[in-house]
């Protein structure tokens, strides 16, 4: 599995987890869960492993039997899905929890992608970013880093159009500032007028 929090199925059907009879020792590349097994037959792939705990005994083992459903391909042959053990959701990819003792799909942990948790400033951050990699910068990118030269091999007009979105950006990073902070600027100035 590798250093991963999560099982993909496409991962268990290159290691050939997906064929009846499989047993192996797996790794999470974890401390927290030790001594993974698994095993595949009729269709369910069963996982189970150590959990360290605080009692006397050290740990107990979790054994999560997780169900795999098959679609067919366009062109011939079958696709393999884990169904999630709590919704029963058809998905590519399970994730385990925090303490390491339930094995669920994003949907049943309400997990949600990083980029949704984001305001309009750090979005147009990321766009910035994005925009002078394309230009191929390299290392970090702050306020203050200058638009690269045109790279060698970009047609002048690709560059143009990629440095004037750079400028839009920054300027839509400004207004968005002026936005958030403006209201907190003019409390200040009525709490402090100008002598």
């Amino acid at each position: 599995m590798g250093v991963t929090r999560q099982v993909k199925v496409g991962d268990l059907a290159k290691m050939g987890a997906l064929t009846e009879g499989w047993k192996a020792r797996l790794s999470w590349g974890d401390a927290t869960c030790e001594d993974m097994r698994g095993e595949y037959a009729e269709d369910t792939l069963r996982l189970s492993w150590k959990v360290e705990t605080e009692d006397k005994d050290g740990h107990y083992v979790v054994s999560i039997p997780i169900r795999i459903s098959w679609s067919p391909c366009n062109y011939g042959g079958q696709r393999p899905w884990l169904l999630c053990p709590y919704c029963g959701r058809r998905v590519s990819a399970l994730h385990l929890s925090s303490n390491a003792r339930q094995l669920a799909c994003r949907h049943c942990f309400r997990m949600t992608y990083a980029t949704r948790n984001t305001d309009d400033q750090d979005r147009l951050h990321i766009r910035r970013r994005k925009l002078f990699r394309r230009l191929g910068a390299k290392g970090s990118i702050d306020r203050y880093t200058r638009i690269p030269r045109r790279p060698k091999g970009m047609w002048r007009s690709t560059y143009d159009r990629i440095k004037e979105q750079i400028i839009q950006t920054e300027m839509d990073l400004d207004d968005a500032f002026m936005a958030s902070a403006g209201p907190l600027i003019s409390r200040i100035l009525k709490r402090y007028p100008a002598a």
